[in-house]
């Protein structure tokens, strides 16, 4: 089970940073927060399941196209123990003004404790 709760939020963070969206409607998939080195921070949507899988910039339209990832996954269930899983991915052509931005988040449910940070790094663009 924390394999696949891993691989759905570590491909949600993958997908966090190719952001594509038209408007400030509601947002949907999993928020995540980054915290970026050219000043901004921003809140992301990710909603999808494959590596860098495209995601929504919460309320405007740039798109943060991931380059490369390095995350630590911790989940923990009611009772313990915790597992960690590390993810480290990176595309073969790293292109584009490059932005290194940071996330660091925790989702409770019923079945547990998800932990995930790391580091991103992103070209953004503007949405067509």
């Amino acid at each position: 089970m924390f394999k696949r709760i891993c691989a759905v939020f570590g491909t949600a963070i993958i997908a966090m940073t190719a952001i594509a969206t038209t408007a400030a409607a509601d947002p949907k998939g999993d928020i995540i927060p980054l915290r970026c080195d050219n000043g901004q921070t921003v809140e992301v949507a990710v909603n999808g399941n494959g590596d860098f899988t495209p995601g929504h910039l919460v309320g405007g339209t740039a798109v943060y196209v991931v380059q490369s990832l390095d995350a630590t996954f911790t989940f923990t269930p009611p009772g313990g123990p915790t597992e960690t899983q590390h993810l480290v991915r990176s595309k073969a052509n790293v292109h584009g003004d490059l932005v290194s931005c940071t996330f660091d988040f925790t989702d409770t449910s019923p079945e547990g404790t998800f932990h995930a940070f790391g580091t991103v790094v992103v070209f953004i663009t503007p949405a067509s």
